[in-house]
């Protein structure tokens, strides 16, 4: 097993705490706003969808904070905004107030993401980020596979008692995390300050790789970030109805858990960068397997066997994301190429709505073919994105090319250099003209 630094290995006990907090509140949100603030659920689901619309937004302007200042400073502020703003949750008196806390909350979990990527990118190399990187994936699916426990137990005793807990959680993450660990020296680092947030923009659209990656993952993301409390479960509802849909799902539930928990690890010390397009094609293969196997499931063992299928494609995939970033990102825009790449959360967010459209206005397995369509189109992204030349090599080409038309060449020469030259093109002229037409 790889033996990670200490301060990478505080990092994930970190991360773990403080995504346990948000494991214990986050299924009861929904409750906890209903039973709060007596709101119905449309309006619940306008709070919650966005609160998670505008931390995705604001997943660019993290990124760049986390170029520009501590990320270690970055991740304790964001455990405190989390802690704040989850305590304000129990005294909000209406709807926008509720939407506010937790659009900061959302918003400072992304900015603690974005960090704690960027942060793992320095302290490693690049060989051992991909063991990283599933190792702290799989933290965070144990942690949701605990949280809704204690969240179940202490929500019984006070309907408020998961968001206290959370913002525990919250603020002991940020006393783990400690001092800041010095980065690693390599020749990715960069001693050059970070360009202001417009000039960080400019750089981000004009990476064609950057944009056909993220591409990629809004599709992928689309296709896994909710299958199971998005078009699974709507699909089944409409389907065999809501007492079969409540006896499938949490088999459903169980095998994802595990399989993600046994399998993150171990296939993520497989990966290497190199071979990267060939482990994100095998991961969408297996997506497209799964939904295949969805699309035609008759009993509960069926269901079980497809969504492992699936989960492993989805165990594949998330790390193979974050490295395509860490593999084209700068040393000093990490975290900016990081937060662009965090606008994934938008295929994650259309899922819902997209199925359910389709769902209620085609039949079934129309569904299942747009999902594997864009697990193919993500794939063909990813593809493009890896025959991309970076940035540098295609301004370079740019320029080679401008360049003549702006300033021609002025040749001199000697009149007898010049004499000479025109005499061997006639020759070489004569010699093409009678190669095309042979006289024997």
């Amino acid at each position: 097993m790889t033996r990670f630094p200490a301060a990478v290995i505080r990092l994930l006990f970190s991360s773990f705490v403080f995504v346990m907090g948000r494991a214990v509140a986050l299924p009861f949100m929904a409750l906890y706003l209903y039973e709060h603030l007596g709101i119905n659920q449309q309006t619940i689901g306008w709070v919650l969808g966005g609160s998670i619309f505008s931390s995705t937004l604001f997943s660019l302007y993290a990124g760049y904070l986390a170029d520009r200042l501590s990320k270690n400073l970055l991740m304790k502020l964001a455990g405190i905004v989390v802690a704040v703003s989850t305590a304000a949750l129990t005294i909000v008196p209406n709807a926008w107030t509720a939407l506010f806390a937790l659009m900061c909350i959302e918003s400072a979990l992304t900015l603690r993401g974005i960090s704690l990527k960027a942060t793992l990118a320095e302290l490693l190399p690049p060989d051992q980020r991909p063991k990283a990187f599933s190792l702290n994936y799989t933290l965070i699916n144990v942690a949701f596979a605990l949280g809704p426990v204690l969240g179940a137990w202490l929500f019984a005793i006070k309907v408020s008692g998961p968001l206290w807990m959370a913002a525990v959680f919250s603020l002991l993450a940020s006393q783990v995390l400690g001092k800041p660990a010095a980065a690693l020296k390599s020749g990715e680092a960069s001693k050059s300050s970070p360009a202001g947030f417009r000039a960080t923009m400019r750089v981000l659209r004009s990476d064609r790789r950057l944009i056909l990656f993220s591409m990629g993952s809004v599709l992928t993301s689309f296709v896994f970030g909710r299958f199971v409390s998005g078009y699974l479960s709507q699909y089944l509802m409409v389907s065999q109805g809501t007492q079969a849909t409540a006896q499938l799902l949490p088999f459903i539930l169980i095998t994802n858990a595990v399989t993600v928990v046994a399998l993150q690890y171990p296939v993520g010390k497989l990966m290497q960068q190199k071979y990267l397009f060939r482990w994100v094609s095998l991961g969408a293969t297996l997506y497209a397997l799964g939904l295949l196997g969805f699309m035609h499931a008759g009993s509960a063992m069926s269901w079980v066997l497809a969504t492992l299928v699936f989960t492993v494609g989805e165990v594949i995939v998330i790390p193979c994301e974050y490295m395509f970033i860490d593999m084209i990102a700068p040393a000093d825009k990490r975290g900016s190429y990081y937060g662009a790449q965090s606008l994934a959360m938008f295929g994650a967010a259309l899922n819902p709505v997209i199925c359910g459209y389709l769902l209620a206005h085609f039949h079934s397995d129309v569904m299942f073919w747009v999902l594997i369509s864009a697990t193919m189109l993500g794939v063909l992204m990813y593809f493009a994105g890896t025959r991309s030349k970076p940035v540098e090599e295609h301004r370079a080409e740019s320029e080679a090319v401008v360049k003549p038309a702006t300033e021609p060449a002025k040749v001199t020469c000697k009149p007898r250099t010049c004499l000479s030259v025109l005499a061997a093109s006639k020759q070489l002229a004569g010699n093409r003209v009678k190669n095309l037409f042979p006289l024997s």
